[in-house]
């Protein structure tokens, strides 16, 4: 019983959250271009800033400011990500498997991709055989979960609400899978780099 309760408070909250917070997205993206000077570098910074505001929304005080709240939380990744980057440059760099899928070649050759499911993306033999090897190896070994958001939002190019209906889940999930799929990807890859020299 307790437990049910639990539930279903961390359910109200994350829904609080999306209602409260998802019409700010546009706010936190244009500062996100400011920070990171970058389309993909700011979205994924945008994603990590709901995912750990949706973490931490229990600490937010109700009736505050919200669009503040969020974007020091934004600030505080982007400097934190800043860091780890000095410290650690990357092995190798996949240079956002986004701009790798989004290459309007694949889409003017093959139109059908936006209107496919995730499966039906991953039996395309045309598409795949565009990717990199890591790339394809990744998707094969990421759960299906998050596999599923990232091919509807970056081969698909459909928006987080449209992921969410298809996929009978809250938008808050769609955009925490999808950051977790990129991290995935990101890691995946970085483990490969010593055999791509």
């Amino acid at each position: 019983m307790i437990g049910e309760k639990k539930h279903n408070s961390g359910r109200r909250d994350r829904i609080a959250f999306e209602e409260a917070a998802l019409p700010l997205m546009d706010y936190l993206y244009f500062k996100a271009i400011k920070l990171t000077r970058n389309q993909n570098d700011a979205e994924d910074l945008v994603q990590d800033t709901y995912t750990l505001g949706l973490r931490k929304f229990h600490m937010y005080e109700a009736g505050t400011n919200l669009k503040a709240w969020l974007s020091r939380l934004q600030f505080n990744l982007y400097i934190s990500q800043y860091r780890r980057r000095k410290k650690r440059p990357d092995g190798a760099s996949i240079a956002g498997m986004e701009e790798i899928v989004r290459d309007r070649e694949h889409v003017r050759h093959d139109p059908e991709l936006l209107e496919m499911e995730p499966q039906e993306i991953l039996d395309n033999e045309a598409f795949l055989d565009r990717l990199p090897r890591e790339i394809r190896e990744g998707l094969a070994e990421m759960d299906e979960r998050y596999r599923d958001v990232l091919l509807l939002n970056v081969v698909g190019e459909k928006s987080y609400k449209d992921i969410a209906n298809s996929l009978s889940v809250p938008v808050g999930t769609v955009m925490s899978r999808l950051s977790r799929a990129k991290a995935f990807l990101r890691g995946y890859f970085n483990e490969a780099a010593p055999s791509l020299s």
